[in-house]
Protein backbone atom coordinates (compact mmCIF):
# COMPACT_ATOMS: atom_id res chain seq x y z
CA UNK A 1 0.00 0.00 0.00
CA UNK A 2 1.00 3.71 -0.69
CA UNK A 3 -0.33 7.33 0.10
CA UNK A 4 0.44 10.06 -1.57
CA UNK A 5 -1.08 13.77 -1.47
CA UNK A 6 -2.15 15.24 -4.64
CA UNK A 7 -3.80 18.56 -6.02
CA UNK A 8 -6.42 19.07 -8.81
CA UNK A 9 -9.55 20.90 -9.60
CA UNK A 10 -9.81 24.62 -10.69
CA UNK A 11 -6.52 26.27 -10.37
CA UNK A 12 -5.13 23.25 -8.17
CA UNK A 13 -7.17 23.91 -4.88
CA UNK A 14 -8.70 20.84 -4.15
CA UNK A 15 -6.32 18.39 -1.65
CA UNK A 16 -6.45 14.99 -1.00
CA UNK A 17 -4.90 11.52 -0.68
CA UNK A 18 -4.51 8.63 -2.72
CA UNK A 19 -4.41 5.22 -0.97
CA UNK A 20 -3.43 3.00 -3.49
CA UNK A 21 -2.81 -1.08 -3.19
CA UNK A 22 0.43 -2.76 -3.50
CA UNK A 23 0.55 -3.79 -7.92
CA UNK A 24 0.09 -7.25 -7.11
CA UNK A 25 -3.30 -7.30 -5.27
CA UNK A 26 -4.97 -4.69 -7.76
CA UNK A 27 -8.27 -5.55 -8.50
CA UNK A 28 -8.87 -5.64 -12.12
CA UNK A 29 -11.95 -4.17 -13.25
CA UNK A 30 -12.74 -2.58 -10.21
CA UNK A 31 -13.92 0.65 -9.19
CA UNK A 32 -11.95 3.57 -7.53
CA UNK A 33 -13.31 4.89 -4.69
CA UNK A 34 -14.08 8.55 -3.06
CA UNK A 35 -14.73 9.51 0.38
CA UNK A 36 -16.41 13.04 0.42
CA UNK A 37 -16.15 15.10 4.06
CA UNK A 38 -18.85 15.80 7.06
CA UNK A 39 -19.35 19.01 7.31
CA UNK A 40 -16.08 20.84 8.17
CA UNK A 41 -14.42 17.76 9.01
CA UNK A 42 -11.56 17.19 6.72
CA UNK A 43 -10.28 14.08 4.96
CA UNK A 44 -9.00 12.30 7.87
CA UNK A 45 -12.95 11.69 8.95
CA UNK A 46 -14.76 11.45 12.01
CA UNK A 47 -13.17 9.51 14.64
CA UNK A 48 -9.94 9.04 11.29
CA UNK A 49 -13.03 6.57 10.10
CA UNK A 50 -11.76 7.41 6.64
CA UNK A 51 -8.12 7.03 6.92
CA UNK A 52 -9.07 3.53 8.18
CA UNK A 53 -11.54 2.77 5.53
CA UNK A 54 -9.20 3.72 3.12
CA UNK A 55 -6.28 1.79 4.17
CA UNK A 56 -8.74 -1.08 4.55
CA UNK A 57 -9.88 -0.78 0.94
CA UNK A 58 -6.11 -0.89 -0.27
CA UNK A 59 -5.70 -4.40 1.60
CA UNK A 60 -8.67 -5.38 -0.73
CA UNK A 61 -6.97 -4.38 -3.53
CA UNK A 62 -9.11 -1.12 -3.73
CA UNK A 63 -7.91 2.50 -4.55
CA UNK A 64 -9.46 4.85 -2.90
CA UNK A 65 -9.11 9.24 -2.99
CA UNK A 66 -10.33 10.91 0.03
CA UNK A 67 -10.13 15.15 -0.26
CA UNK A 68 -11.47 17.77 0.96
CA UNK A 69 -14.49 19.79 -0.28
CA UNK A 70 -13.31 23.48 -1.09
CA UNK A 71 -12.68 25.50 1.77
CA UNK A 72 -12.38 22.64 4.18
CA UNK A 73 -8.94 21.47 5.39
CA UNK A 74 -6.29 22.28 3.64
CA UNK A 75 -8.77 23.00 0.12
CA UNK A 76 -8.66 26.39 -0.72
CA UNK A 77 -12.18 28.64 -0.91
CA UNK A 78 -13.59 28.41 -4.51
CA UNK A 79 -13.59 32.13 -6.47
CA UNK A 80 -17.05 31.68 -7.77
CA UNK A 81 -20.63 31.58 -5.55
CA UNK A 82 -21.23 27.81 -6.25
CA UNK A 83 -24.02 26.87 -3.80
CA UNK A 84 -23.09 24.08 -1.29
CA UNK A 85 -25.38 21.24 -2.69
CA UNK A 86 -24.08 22.29 -6.17
CA UNK A 87 -20.55 22.29 -5.03
CA UNK A 88 -20.69 18.55 -3.71
CA UNK A 89 -21.47 17.35 -7.22
CA UNK A 90 -19.02 19.74 -9.14
CA UNK A 91 -16.13 18.75 -6.83
CA UNK A 92 -16.76 14.93 -6.44
CA UNK A 93 -16.71 14.78 -10.77
CA UNK A 94 -13.66 17.07 -10.81
CA UNK A 95 -12.31 14.19 -8.41
CA UNK A 96 -13.51 11.98 -10.75
CA UNK A 97 -12.47 13.73 -14.16
CA UNK A 98 -8.77 14.16 -12.45
CA UNK A 99 -8.57 10.20 -11.53
CA UNK A 100 -9.49 8.86 -14.94
CA UNK A 101 -7.32 11.45 -16.47
CA UNK A 102 -4.15 9.95 -14.25
CA UNK A 103 -5.52 6.60 -14.00
CA UNK A 104 -7.61 5.65 -16.45
CA UNK A 105 -10.34 5.08 -14.12
CA UNK A 106 -13.86 5.18 -15.08
CA UNK A 107 -16.39 3.26 -12.81
CA UNK A 108 -16.93 4.83 -8.93
CA UNK A 109 -17.84 4.15 -5.87
CA UNK A 110 -18.45 7.31 -3.55
CA UNK A 111 -19.84 7.48 0.13
CA UNK A 112 -19.18 9.21 3.26
CA UNK A 113 -21.01 10.33 6.45
CA UNK A 114 -23.56 12.98 7.45
CA UNK A 115 -23.01 15.84 5.17
CA UNK A 116 -20.82 13.58 3.00
CA UNK A 117 -23.39 10.48 2.50
CA UNK A 118 -25.86 13.47 1.12
CA UNK A 119 -23.08 14.32 -1.46
CA UNK A 120 -22.50 11.49 -2.40
CA UNK A 121 -26.38 10.57 -2.78
CA UNK A 122 -26.90 13.99 -5.58
CA UNK A 123 -22.94 12.65 -7.19
CA UNK A 124 -24.51 9.62 -7.93
CA UNK A 125 -28.21 10.93 -9.23
CA UNK A 126 -26.07 12.88 -11.74
CA UNK A 127 -23.24 11.12 -13.13
CA UNK A 128 -23.48 7.81 -14.40
CA UNK A 129 -19.62 6.81 -13.53
CA UNK A 130 -20.92 6.41 -10.08
CA UNK A 131 -21.81 2.23 -9.66
CA UNK A 132 -21.50 2.40 -5.89
CA UNK A 133 -22.76 4.50 -2.79
CA UNK A 134 -22.41 4.00 0.93
CA UNK A 135 -23.99 6.02 2.96
CA UNK A 136 -23.18 6.83 6.85
CA UNK A 137 -26.64 8.38 8.52
CA UNK A 138 -28.67 9.22 4.93
CA UNK A 139 -31.54 10.78 5.13
CA UNK A 140 -33.94 8.75 6.87
CA UNK A 141 -37.86 9.11 7.32
CA UNK A 142 -40.17 8.15 10.62
CA UNK A 143 -42.42 5.11 9.36
CA UNK A 144 -44.87 3.52 11.71
CA UNK A 145 -42.52 0.72 12.82
CA UNK A 146 -41.09 3.67 13.88
CA UNK A 147 -43.83 5.36 15.96
CA UNK A 148 -44.67 1.56 17.32
CA UNK A 149 -41.49 1.56 18.80
CA UNK A 150 -40.71 4.72 20.09
CA UNK A 151 -44.04 5.49 21.48
CA UNK A 152 -45.72 2.09 21.75
CA UNK A 153 -44.23 1.02 25.45
CA UNK A 154 -45.56 4.28 26.71
CA UNK A 155 -48.48 3.32 25.67
CA UNK A 156 -49.17 0.45 28.19
CA UNK A 157 -46.54 2.23 30.77
CA UNK A 158 -48.77 4.04 33.36
CA UNK A 159 -46.39 5.67 34.92
CA UNK A 160 -45.72 7.76 31.60
CA UNK A 161 -49.41 8.14 31.30
CA UNK A 162 -49.25 10.02 35.16
CA UNK A 163 -46.43 12.31 34.02
CA UNK A 164 -48.00 13.24 31.03
CA UNK A 165 -51.52 14.42 33.06
CA UNK A 166 -49.47 16.11 35.97
CA UNK A 167 -46.95 18.01 33.26
CA UNK A 168 -50.33 18.87 31.40
CA UNK A 169 -51.97 19.86 35.06
CA UNK A 170 -48.74 22.24 35.76
CA UNK A 171 -48.80 24.11 33.00
CA UNK A 172 -52.51 24.97 33.11
CA UNK A 173 -52.20 25.95 36.39
CA UNK A 174 -49.12 28.22 34.76
CA UNK A 175 -46.34 26.47 36.47
CA UNK A 176 -42.83 25.47 34.73
CA UNK A 177 -42.49 22.19 33.01
CA UNK A 178 -40.05 20.04 32.30
CA UNK A 179 -38.97 21.89 29.28
CA UNK A 180 -35.82 21.78 29.11
CA UNK A 181 -33.78 24.71 26.99
CA UNK A 182 -30.53 24.24 24.88
CA UNK A 183 -28.67 25.89 22.95
CA UNK A 184 -29.55 25.55 19.00
CA UNK A 185 -27.14 23.91 16.92
CA UNK A 186 -26.83 22.78 13.13
CA UNK A 187 -29.08 20.45 11.43
CA UNK A 188 -29.34 18.53 8.27
CA UNK A 189 -32.15 19.85 6.08
CA UNK A 190 -33.48 16.71 4.63
CA UNK A 191 -35.42 16.86 1.21
CA UNK A 192 -38.74 15.53 1.23
CA UNK A 193 -39.14 11.73 1.35
CA UNK A 194 -40.84 11.80 -2.39
CA UNK A 195 -37.95 13.36 -3.84
CA UNK A 196 -35.27 11.04 -1.95
CA UNK A 197 -37.37 8.05 -2.96
CA UNK A 198 -37.23 9.18 -6.54
CA UNK A 199 -33.63 9.32 -6.18
CA UNK A 200 -33.19 5.76 -4.82
CA UNK A 201 -35.26 3.99 -7.47
CA UNK A 202 -33.26 5.86 -10.25
CA UNK A 203 -29.91 4.83 -8.54
CA UNK A 204 -31.94 1.25 -8.36
CA UNK A 205 -32.51 1.13 -11.89
CA UNK A 206 -29.35 1.56 -12.99
CA UNK A 207 -28.38 -0.75 -10.66
CA UNK A 208 -26.07 1.09 -8.50
CA UNK A 209 -25.01 -0.82 -5.36
CA UNK A 210 -26.15 0.93 -2.26
CA UNK A 211 -25.02 0.54 1.33
CA UNK A 212 -26.34 1.74 4.38
CA UNK A 213 -25.36 2.54 7.79
CA UNK A 214 -27.88 4.03 10.46
CA UNK A 215 -26.01 4.18 13.87
CA UNK A 216 -27.97 4.86 17.14
CA UNK A 217 -28.08 9.11 16.91
CA UNK A 218 -30.22 8.61 13.67
CA UNK A 219 -33.82 9.01 13.76
CA UNK A 220 -34.24 5.57 13.13
CA UNK A 221 -34.90 2.65 15.33
CA UNK A 222 -35.03 -0.45 13.85
CA UNK A 223 -33.58 -2.55 10.67
CA UNK A 224 -35.56 -2.35 8.13
CA UNK A 225 -36.64 1.13 8.89
CA UNK A 226 -35.23 2.35 5.74
CA UNK A 227 -36.77 -0.14 3.57
CA UNK A 228 -40.21 0.85 4.66
CA UNK A 229 -39.83 4.72 4.19
CA UNK A 230 -39.68 3.77 0.33
CA UNK A 231 -42.40 1.05 -0.38
CA UNK A 232 -42.09 -0.68 -3.81
CA UNK A 233 -38.98 0.16 -5.18
CA UNK A 234 -37.04 -2.94 -3.98
CA UNK A 235 -34.70 -1.15 -2.00
CA UNK A 236 -34.44 -3.92 1.06
CA UNK A 237 -33.79 -6.53 -1.51
CA UNK A 238 -31.36 -4.79 -3.43
CA UNK A 239 -29.25 -2.88 -0.94
CA UNK A 240 -27.63 -3.73 2.15
CA UNK A 241 -28.79 -2.35 5.67
CA UNK A 242 -27.21 -2.22 8.53
CA UNK A 243 -28.57 -0.72 11.95
CA UNK A 244 -25.82 -0.25 14.88
CA UNK A 245 -28.50 0.95 17.89
CA UNK A 246 -25.80 1.59 20.38
CA UNK A 247 -23.07 3.51 17.45
CA UNK A 248 -22.74 7.22 18.20
CA UNK A 249 -22.90 9.20 14.79
CA UNK A 250 -19.69 9.66 14.51
CA UNK A 251 -18.64 6.52 15.82
CA UNK A 252 -16.42 7.56 18.75
CA UNK A 253 -16.07 3.77 19.72
CA UNK A 254 -13.24 1.35 18.40
CA UNK A 255 -15.71 -1.21 17.70
CA UNK A 256 -18.10 0.35 15.45
CA UNK A 257 -15.85 1.86 13.37
CA UNK A 258 -14.14 -1.81 13.28
CA UNK A 259 -18.02 -3.08 12.41
CA UNK A 260 -18.29 -0.20 9.79
CA UNK A 261 -14.55 -0.98 7.94
CA UNK A 262 -15.46 -4.86 8.10
CA UNK A 263 -18.95 -3.86 6.37
CA UNK A 264 -17.68 -2.05 3.70
CA UNK A 265 -14.73 -4.37 2.74
CA UNK A 266 -16.86 -7.35 2.66
CA UNK A 267 -19.71 -5.15 0.53
CA UNK A 268 -17.05 -3.96 -1.94
CA UNK A 269 -15.64 -7.73 -1.97
CA UNK A 270 -18.88 -9.09 -2.40
CA UNK A 271 -20.21 -6.34 -5.04
CA UNK A 272 -16.99 -6.22 -7.19
CA UNK A 273 -15.00 -9.39 -6.65
CA UNK A 274 -11.58 -10.63 -7.91
CA UNK A 275 -11.79 -11.51 -11.40
CA UNK A 276 -9.78 -14.87 -12.22
CA UNK A 277 -6.83 -14.41 -13.56
CA UNK A 278 -7.56 -16.18 -17.36
CA UNK A 279 -10.18 -13.20 -17.65
CA UNK A 280 -7.61 -10.08 -16.42
CA UNK A 281 -5.00 -11.48 -18.47
CA UNK A 282 -3.69 -8.33 -20.32
CA UNK A 283 -4.64 -5.74 -18.04
CA UNK A 284 -3.22 -4.02 -15.82
CA UNK A 285 -2.92 -0.97 -13.22
CA UNK A 286 -2.19 2.34 -14.61
CA UNK A 287 1.18 3.21 -12.64
CA UNK A 288 0.77 7.07 -13.90
CA UNK A 289 2.10 9.03 -11.22
CA UNK A 290 0.19 11.49 -9.63
CA UNK A 291 1.53 15.05 -9.33
CA UNK A 292 1.70 16.74 -5.88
Amino acid sequence: MRERALTFGPDGILVGILTEPDPESVRADAPTQVILNSGIIHRVGASRLYVQIARAMAEEGFTTLRFDFSGVGDSEARRDALPIEERFVVETREAMDYLGGVTGADRFVVGGLCSGADGAFWAGLEDERISGIWQIDAFSYRTPGYYLRRYGPQLLDPRAWIHSIRSRIRRADGEPGDEVFVAPEYQRIFPPRSTVREGLARLLDRRVELYFFFSGDADYNYAGQHADAFPGIGLGEQAVIHHAPEASHTLTRLEHQRQVVDDLAGWMRSRWPEVPEVEAEGTSPSTGEVPS
